[in-house]
Parts: C-alpha cells; structure tokens; sequence
C-alpha cells in the first residue's frame, strides 16, 4: 500500500497545486467580494482567452449559456446556477434572452462586472509574474502544453 510512485505523486502534487491556487485567488478575489469560482465563471463569461475549452466565437456581446459554463469547467449545472445567480445579484453579470430560443438565457458581464474584471488583473498579473518569474519562456510551453495533454486524457 506505501509505495512511492511517479504517477501518484504527480497527481497529488497537482492537487496540492490546484488547492494553493485556489487559496491565493481567493485572496485576490475576497478584496473585492466574490470568491475564485465566482471570478472563473466571470472571465468565462467574459470570454478570457486564457480558459481553458473556451469557445473562441462566444465574446461577452453574443452571449454564454450556463450549461456551456458548466460542461466546460466539468461542474454541475447546479453548482454553476448558484454561482450566476450569486453574480447576477452583485450586479457583475446579467442575463438577456437568446433571439434564437427565448427560453434560454445567455449571460453577459455588467459594466460593473467589467470593472471589477479589469481591477483584479493588476493582481492577477502580479502573482502570475511571482509564480512564474523563474521559468523561461520554453520551460512555461511546456508546463502549458503537458497541462493540455493531461487535460485532454482526462476528458476522453
């Protein structure tokens, strides 16, 4: 049972990763009043270049649907629901029916929302330069691009 593996330790030290991030946006992100989850489906929303499986033809002015939010970050609808609804009553997002399907509801960040968007990046950048600052610019392709292939074999 106590063997020491490559894989296995891979994979915990990402999870140790993962939660050390999430514990420093929300560092970043309490300063403002939303947590990292909230900021993720903003920049989303927004349509950061930067997220992962982002749609790159969805932009704030067409639109994004919350089930397109939820199948992309791999969370429940619910979950997802609870964010927007949370943003929606800050002010930061809003929802504006579909031309095409009335039922449905596509989300667009606010003016405020926007605001705070462009507040936070300061921070953003700062701590990405701090995390960051050591790597070459090939050492990060490469981290970038063994994250992409551990992502893509995890969602096949």
């Amino acid at each position: 049972m106590k063997s020491k593996t490559l894989e296995e330790s891979i994979v915990l030290h990402i999870l140790e990763v993962a939660a050390q991030m999430a514990q420093k946006g929300d560092i970043i992100t309490n300063r403002v009043g939303i947590t990292t989850q909230q900021w993720i489906v903003m920049l989303y929303i927004y349509g950061d270049p930067n997220i992962p499986n982002i749609d790159k033809k969805l932009t704030n002015e067409t639109g994004v649907l919350a089930s397109d939010i939820a199948s992309a970050l791999n969370v429940s609808r619910p979950n997802i629901t609870n964010l927007v609804n949370s943003l929606v009553s800050k002010g930061l997002i809003y929802q504006e029916a579909d031309a095409e399907d009335r039922r449905r509801k596509l989300l667009k960040i606010s003016e405020q929302g926007l605001e705070l968007l462009q507040q936070l990046e300061p921070f953003r950048r700062k701590a990405n330069s701090m995390l960051f600052s050591k790597f070459t610019k090939e050492e990060l392709s490469s981290i970038l691009k063994d994250l992409q292939i551990i992502l893509a074999r995890l969602r096949k």
